[in-house]
């Protein structure tokens, strides 16, 4: 395989229930100075709104998405097929409710650059985390700002290469409703077989925690 080959990068993004938010999720990704190879879109919901339907399909028909219908509802079934369907070597996986910065993208190829055998996690900046200043925060955190090596990843940001982990058996399906805890189950398949998860800042990304749709349908973890 081609250096070239192994720097395609996939977006997949799991979706259940978002409307104008992931929309909005989508357009932030497709407008990055360095994008995605692909994004694919896993699509739990049972019916959009119109306007959300109406705009899907035309980043469908256009080639700046594919849009992937699956049902029933399971967040790490839609990450498998992600996985599957995924034509990157690397694969990074993002929540549908997100605003990037602008390098994220850049920076998930980077790290895999430098770190080819591991999971590369990005920073995830929460609501309640805006405007905090981190710099100064020696101790880990997923909105910190010091790279570091890590035990375990969040689920709304990450990078992994696409044949290690269908090498593993993807992600456990066993866990359902609000999947908790399956992206550390995950990391310990990960890290026992070998590999290292690095957490990158430059990575970065702001999760709006949107109440409605996704996970939080079935409950808070």
């Amino acid at each position: 395989m081609t250096a070239q080959a192994e720097s395609r990068l996939s977006i997949a993004i799991p979706s259940y229930r978002r409307e104008q938010v992931l929309i909005d999720t989508l357009e932030l990704l497709l407008a990055l100075p360095e994008p995605a190879d692909e994004i694919l879109l896993i699509d739990q919901t049972e019916q959009h709104q119109p306007a959300t339907e109406a705009r899907l399909a035309a980043l469908q028909e256009s080639g700046a998405i594919r849009w992937i219908r699956q049902q029933p509802p399971s967040i790490p079934m839609a990450m498998n097929r992600g996985l599957v369907e995924a034509c990157g070597d690397l694969v990074l996986f993002l929540d549908d409710d997100v605003r990037p910065e602008q390098d994220l993208v850049s920076a998930h190829r980077r790290a895999h650059t430098h770190y080819p055998d591991a999971l590369i996690a990005g920073r995830v900046i929460q609501p309640w985390e805006e405007g905090v200043d981190f710099s100064a925060v020696e101790a880990f955190c997923f909105a910190g700002e010091r790279a570091f090596w890590i035990g375990e990843f969040m689920g709304g940001n990450f990078s992994v290469r696409r044949e290690r982990a269908l090498e593993l058996g993807g992600f456990d399906q066993n866990f359902v409703r609000v999947a908790y805890r399956f992206e550390a189950e995950f990391a310990h398949r990960f890290l026992a077989a070998g590999g290292r998860i690095r957490f990158e800042p430059a990575a970065s990304l702001h999760h709006l925690h949107v109440a409605a749709g996704g996970t939080r349908s079935f409950g808070e973890h």
